[in-house]
């Protein structure tokens, strides 16, 4: 009985400390939101695939990241719905990953400008930061 009381009391400390031991490491990351688009500027959600150079699985509507500077690729998923898609070019244009300096703390959006009219020209952007 005094080993259940001991365990229930290291339990509790424990489940009470925890939130603190996540906003620590919450401290130290940035959030990025990938599933935000902006379509009368041309901007598209898109679906994160790698991250430093790295294959990587990652919620579609977003995730978190540590501080610092990484290069970020994803697909992207086009709203044409304001923005008529003009580049034809047919060349093979890969996405280009995004390098960006993240700071802790902050929330990052990322998406795919089409705006420009050849694809070549196309990029992954941080199109805003919230505090």
């Amino acid at each position: 009985m005094k080993l259940k009381l001991k365990l229930m009391k290291y339990a509790l400390l424990t489940l009470m400390f925890l939130p603190l031991v996540i906003q620590a490491e919450d401290a130290r990351q940035a959030k990025i939101i990938t599933s935000s688009d902006q379509p009368a500027k041309c901007i598209s959600a898109v679906e994160v695939n790698q991250i430093d150079g790295k294959e990587v699985k990652v919620q579609k509507l977003g995730f978190s990241i540590d501080a610092g500077k990484h290069a970020i690729n994803a697909r992207a998923v086009i709203n044409n719905s304001f923005c008529t898609v003009t580049g034809l070019d047919t060349g093979n244009n890969p996405i280009t990953p995004v390098e960006y300096d993240f700071e802790a703390g902050k929330t990052y959006y990322l998406g795919y400008d089409h705006s420009a009219t050849l694809r070549k020209d196309w990029k992954l952007v941080v199109w805003k930061v919230k505090d």
